[in-house]
């Protein structure tokens, strides 16, 4: 969903103003979906109704930000940055691999954590290598369902979000499919759903070269307080630095960590009226006003 939801939510349409002015506003707001995602107009239907009901509830209103890491799963290294970065600091909910080769452990440790937000991290390529053909529908369909069958298997529940690896999901002929399985699973998908997606906070914003200044304590500041009323996401990837030697992203991990970590930020988030949320708990956000709107109906 592309969405300004600072201007939507500042323009009062979730008060006084119609309905119909708001669907109107919303919609041509909305990624048009083609014609040939057969049923997809219903998703987006349905989309546009959840979004003027969550900003019926006054909760909304306020700047909620769950702070995700990704790459959960892939090591022990990875890891334990990620469980550090939410026990000492900001970190609300994490994105599982699967398939990672430390998967069962991050389960394990992640259970031990039941304020964390635990989605699925689906992954189609590894360091670089593509492992299936995204070029065919069906074998993507395929893998989406085998992952994410995997991920409640191994956790025994179903993830409380989507979203991929190096945002697969995102892909043309690939999106289609994640949306589906968000929309049955009744969870949301990442940069596909009423949580405003924030990607800035990468150490490489070129593939390769290392920019720390992207991922400092100042520059997460800057995000944190760029952020307007409703809830957003922002993604990030701590971590300690692994010792294989095929590791794109490593030493970044650290720097990442140390800044979601720091004493500034969570003075900064107090200040600013900021209210951190986790993806478990935006699932309790986003059910209450469509269980009211049904109770008053």
């Amino acid at each position: 969903m592309r969405l300004s939801r600072r201007v939507f939510l500042r323009s009062g349409l979730g008060g006084e103003m119609g309905r119909e002015r708001s669907l109107r506003l919303l919609s041509k707001s909305l990624l048009p979906m083609p014609e040939k995602w057969h049923g997809l107009q219903d998703v987006e239907t349905r989309y546009r109704q959840r979004y003027v009901d969550l900003i019926a509830n006054p909760e909304v209103r306020q700047r909620l930000v769950i702070v995700n890491a990704d790459d959960l799963g892939l090591s022990d290294e990875i890891d334990r940055g990620i469980f550090e970065a939410h026990d000492r600091g900001i970190v609300t909910s994490a994105s599982l691999l699967v398939d990672g080769p430390h998967a069962g452990d991050a389960i394990r440790l992640a259970r031990q954590r039941p304020n964390l937000g635990l989605g699925i991290h689906v992954a189609f390529d590894d360091r670089g290598k593509w492992l299936i053909n995204v070029q065919d529908a069906r074998v993507v369909q395929r893998e989406v369902a085998r992952q994410l069958d995997a991920f409640t298997r191994m956790t025994g529940a179903p993830p409380t979000h989507i979203d991929s690896h190096h945002h697969a999901h995102r892909l043309f002929n690939v999106a289609r499919h994640f949306i589906e399985a968000g929309e049955r699973l009744g969870v949301p998908v990442r940069g596909f759903s009423e949580v405003f997606f924030v990607g800035r906070f990468w150490g490489q914003p070129e593939f390769g070269r290392t920019d720390m200044t992207k991922i400092s304590v100042d520059y997460l500041l800057a995000i944190l307080r760029s952020l307007g009323p409703g809830i957003s996401e922002v993604s990030c990837h701590p971590g300690h630095v692994e010792t294989r030697p095929d590791a794109q992203y490593n030493r970044e991990r650290e720097v990442e960590l140390r800044s979601l970590c720091a004493a500034q930020v969570r003075a900064a988030i107090a200040e600013e009226g900021i209210r951190l949320i986790s993806f478990r708990e935006y699932a309790r956000i986003a059910a209450r006003p469509r269980s009211s709107c049904r109770g008053a109906s």
